[in-house]
């Protein structure tokens, strides 16, 4: 799993994705899907610095966290000092009581590089939500994603948050590796006066899927697919996938 977002990359993707995200969409998206199979209890994975999660408290909504990064998770702890947050993996994790719906939201299987990875998340996720439980998850279309980083070598995102000017300049490469795994590299700026100064470099190798990979995984971890959806994000085209799961 990539360490991603640790130390202070987990400030600076924060401050970035202010700008990136609409959070109160990115809430009432959810938060319908969830809504709609009347679904209480619920954990997201990849919560983050805990956008999300402060507007599912003010909801009062039962809702917990789980983050790989301990940072992003000091952050989110800040920002929702009564929500409740734990520090794990999604491929492998144990909740103290089952929940109604597990969302994982940012893409976050993009670092399921393997199939096994995907195999023990789904299991994972299985074991965790009550009989009828619903996970929603969304995931970056191989298909669309691939030829449009063949065309655009460097993708530019600027942001501005707290009156501070961020540019990313993403690089994509393919690889060669099973499965479609790519590399990613970033450089991370500030703007000052007009000029670009350097915050960080980060890199990490990622995994893009096809929708009938999904499908495909899906069947076999016991889920059932009752609503894909083909969403466009601020940088990616992704689909959205809501599954039920089903008696063994």
């Amino acid at each position: 799993m990539a360490n991603l977002y640790d130390g202070k990359m987990a400030a600076i993707f924060d401050a970035m994705y202010q700008s990136f995200i609409d959070y109160d969409e990115e809430y009432e998206f959810y938060n319908h899907l969830i809504q709609e199979n009347n679904c209480n209890t619920i954990l997201e994975i990849g919560s983050g610095t805990g956008n999300l999660a402060k507007r599912f408290r003010e909801n009062n909504q039962e809702y917990i966290g789980l983050d790989y990064s301990l940072s992003m998770i000091a952050i989110a702890q800040e920002r929702n000092k009564n929500s409740v947050f734990i520090h794990g993996d999604m491929r492998s994790f144990e909740l103290k009581n089952p929940v109604d719906v597990i969302i994982i939201t940012g893409r976050s299987t993009s670092y399921l590089i393997s199939n096994e990875d995907i195999n023990n998340t789904f299991d994972s996720l299985y074991k965790n939500l009550n009989p009828q439980g619903v996970i929603i998850f969304d995931f970056i279309d191989a298909n669309r994603f691939i030829p449009f980083i063949k065309k655009n070598k460097t993708i530019i995102h600027q942001a501005t948050y707290e009156k501070i000017n961020y540019i990313r300049e993403s690089h994509w490469n393919t690889t060669l590796l099973e499965n479609f795994m790519l590399e990613w590299t970033a450089q991370y700026y500030t703007i000052v006066n007009g000029q670009k100064e350097i915050i960080t470099n980060d890199f990490s190798t990622v995994r893009v899927f096809t929708l009938n990979e999904i499908q495909l995984f899906l069947y076999l971890n016991n889920f059932e697919i009752i609503k894909t959806i083909d969403r466009k994000t601020y940088a990616y085209d992704t689909y959205v996938i809501m599954a039920k799961k089903k008696s063994l």
